[in-house]
């Protein structure tokens, strides 16, 4: 479909499409869009692609998402709406077809594909773009990142709200070639200003907590743009790493049951005060022979290390030892081996969790000690929530360590 080239002045834009731009004109590799909630990133992006759409052709746009799902419900409706006109002044493509079973469509020659990457991460591999798009990128994995970026011939945009405290995503901010800007709902002359009491409802002033509505995490991060770090995260200082360690004193392998929730193995390499850890398993309604099969096929036996096991399931254990690995349950109930001591010991280490192992990060990022709520006051109680996989990493810590 060839479509006419419109004017940009028809387009009701924020600074989010005028970075974009001037990143694109000035040669950057791409752009990273970190900000708060309705400051206009992601409309902003598919603003820049229409209009890239508009000024070439023959070329491949790649829109994606961890999940297909959650790309229909935000990114996908933008993207109608832009072109369709619905909440719009300007309808770009009224006359658009999306076709439902590749979820592709085609614009002045352009192909767009929309595509969840966590659904068919294989996908990547090999996918050769011109443009791509990452929303909510903090949610995907560094590898796929990478995967795109060394296929893509022209350029990219990563947006995020900074939910996370720790993301590959923040690092991207080092490199000369790629532009970081901030944003927030201030950013958005467009907001109904509904929506704009709401997101000033979070911020901690004497009327909003009066009414019950602050939430300083809330304001932080939607509100200001800004990266949360409250004093009740329990492991708040960590880094990525890479490359599986060469020089190490210890590796040990972690396991804590789950099947409703999940079952989270991990892999330990302890080089002096220094902790590092990848995630092996983490799902849940895992199967003794899946997870037999998954275990078999890392180098545990080549390691000559344990899989320390919660030791609440004894028949549990005696699977895997029956399987011929070597499993062994957790000493509990000794000196320092309680779970706030192995708590404090690894907040003592310099921790240190691979770039891939996004269930780690989230849980570094979300497990909590208990807050007093008269009177704000950190407990030295962890909530039992969002422990699945640091449970693993305390395992072999307090039995050997």
């Amino acid at each position: 479909m060839k479509t006419q080239r419109i004017e940009y002045d028809v387009i009701e834009a924020t600074s989010n499409f005028d970075e974009i731009a001037l990143a694109y004109e000035g040669g950057k590799r791409g752009i990273v869009l970190p900000g708060g909630t309705r400051s206009s990133k992601t409309v902003s992006a598919i603003q820049w692609i229409l209009i890239y759409c508009l000024e070439n052709e023959g070329k491949s746009i790649a829109i994606c998402r961890d999940t297909m799902s959650n790309l229909k419900r935000t990114v996908l409706k933008d993207f109608k709406e832009l072109c369709y006109g619905h909440g719009y002044d300007v309808a770009l493509y009224p006359d658009l077809h999306i076709n439902k079973q590749d979820w592709e469509c085609e614009i002045n020659g352009n192909t767009i594909s929309f595509f969840g990457l966590k659904d068919d991460p294989m996908r990547v591999y090999g996918l050769a773009t011109d443009v791509f798009f990452i929303n909510e990128s903090i949610s995907t994995y560094k590898n796929t990142f990478d995967q795109l970026e060394q296929r893509c011939e022209d350029f990219w945009i990563c947006d995020c709200n900074p939910s996370e405290p720790n993301s590959w995503v923040y690092e991207l901010e080092r490199r000369p070639d790629v532009v970081f800007f901030r944003s927030t709902y201030l950013d958005n002359p467009f907001l109904p200003e509904r929506i704009v009491k709401k997101i000033e409802s979070y911020e901690p002033t004497e009327e909003n907590i009066s009414n019950g509505t602050a939430d300083s995490r809330k304001w932080t991060i939607y509100g200001k743009g800004l990266i949360h770090k409250g004093k009740e995260i329990i492991y708040p200082n960590w880094t990525t790493f890479d490359d599986d360690p060469k020089e190490y004193d210890y590796i040990f392998y972690g396991l804590d049951w789950g099947f409703n929730h999940p079952l989270a193995c991990t892999k330990l390499w302890v080089n002096g005060n220094k902790l590092y850890v990848k995630e092996v398993v983490y799902a849940s309604e895992m199967e003794f022979p899946q997870l037999i099969e998954i275990l078999k096929a890392t180098s545990i036996m080549e390691d000559d290390t344990y899989i320390v096991c919660d030791s609440s399931e004894p028949r549990s254990i005696a699977t895997l030892q029956a399987a011929g690995l070597p499993a062994t349950g957790v000493r509990k109930n000794t000196k320092g081996g309680s779970v706030l001591d192995g708590i404090r010991k690894i907040q003592n280490m310099d921790i240190y969790i691979h770039q891939d192992s996004l269930n780690i990060q989230s849980e570094a990022n979300n497990y909590k000690f208990k807050v007093d709520a008269k009177t704000e006051t950190v407990l030295d109680v962890p909530v039992k929530e969002n422990d699945d996989a640091w449970d693993s990493i305390r395992y072999p810590l307090i039995t050997f360590l």
